[in-house]
């Protein structure tokens, strides 16, 4: 199997204005407060949940419902769900929120999710993980995987309306789509490659001990180095760098065999494009189909806000994906 690891080709002037869109970006968020700069983590949470921080107020679709269940500790899980007014829905995906395993939350994206919704067909049910640093590593990956056994139980189909067939996420969210795939297939039993169409990874971190690019990018467009190994310590730093080389903290070490198709994508200017690059090709050497999208002038998160037409790009490339691979499947 081939992977292409160039850029889909723009012209000139439209990478020109890409850069341009990326550099106000850039210079807009300079002077914001990171969440290690508050008080508390969830103050920053707080402040970005009601738009008083960075970003306007996350937009909600009123029609989502929530459902909940109890994770393996004891714990109540959430699951957000917004189905598809365009008709009948073809299966479930379960999608994993952006935020650096520190901040977000399953509310944070109804936009997004309701137009992938609608455009797919499918349920979306967005998990509500546990949040590092007050619940490190493993808290968040149990809920992710319990979300998924969940939506595998004759509870889940019926409560859920439909069967699973997609895992996707955005940055720790990618992360845990495909750990929560390498969990299912290893600890689980679950035979994979038949259940799922297909697994969406966008823009995620895949080596907890830090690829090239995650070491050395020199911007900070949404996310810099240090502020992914931030994130990435918050959640992490319990476990020494030498003992991430493990596939259910470093899936880039995993043996990725008997795994559905996936689509990689990222952008151009962002710290984790070697990750996307690294996974796409190990899962493509492993048999597997993957599909490598980079995004010239994308940054991290290009898809969740609003980047011109390098965010249709990539909403474009996730939905035709997805599509394609649910219409292949038995």
């Amino acid at each position: 199997m081939s992977l292409n690891v160039q850029p889909v080709p723009v012209s000139a002037s439209v990478q020109k204005a890409r850069l341009e869109l990326a550099d106000r970006l850039e210079s807009l968020l300079a002077n914001d407060k990171n969440w290690y700069e508050f008080p508390s983590p969830q103050l920053y949470r707080d402040a970005r949940r009601m738009g008083t921080h960075g970003f306007k107020k996350p937009a909600s679709n009123d029609k989502a419902r929530l459902i909940n269940f109890t994770g393996r500790e004891g714990n109540e899980i959430e699951l957000r769900v917004i189905e598809p007014t365009s008709g009948p829905s073809k299966g479930v995906w379960l999608h994993f929120h952006a935020g650096g395993f520190v901040i977000g939350s399953n509310a944070s994206y109804d936009t997004y999710l309701t137009r992938l919704s609608n455009e797919l067909s499918l349920t979306m049910a967005s998990v509500e993980y546990r949040l590092a640093p007050e619940n490190p590593y493993p808290a968040g990956y149990n809920d992710a995987v319990d979300a998924a056994l969940f939506a595998l139980s004759e509870d889940g189909v019926s409560k859920l309306g439909a069967q699973l067939r997609v895992l996707g996420g955005e940055s720790a969210g990618a992360w845990y789509a495909v750990s929560v795939a390498l969990a299912l297939r290893d600890k689980h039993g679950v035979d994979v490659q038949s259940q799922l169409s297909a697994i969406c990874a966008g823009y995620g971190i895949f080596d907890l001990t830090y690829t090239p690019s995650c070491l050395y990018h020199k911007r900070n467009i949404v996310l810099s180095s240090d502020g992914m190994q931030r994130f990435a310590e918050a959640a992490f730093a319990h476990i020494p760098l030498r003992d991430r080389k493990t596939p259910y903290v470093s899936p880039l070490y995993a043996d990725l065999g008997n795994l559905p198709p996936a689509q990689f994508l990222v952008g151009t200017i962002e710290p984790l494009l070697d990750d996307s690059i690294f996974m796409a090709a190990k899962w493509s050497n492993s048999g597997n189909e993957a599909d490598l999208r980079i995004v010239d002038g994308g940054c991290h998160a290009f898809t969740l806000i609003p980047m011109g037409d390098a965010t249709e790009e990539g909403l474009q490339s996730v939905i035709s994906f997805v599509k394609k691979h649910l219409n292949q499947s038995k």
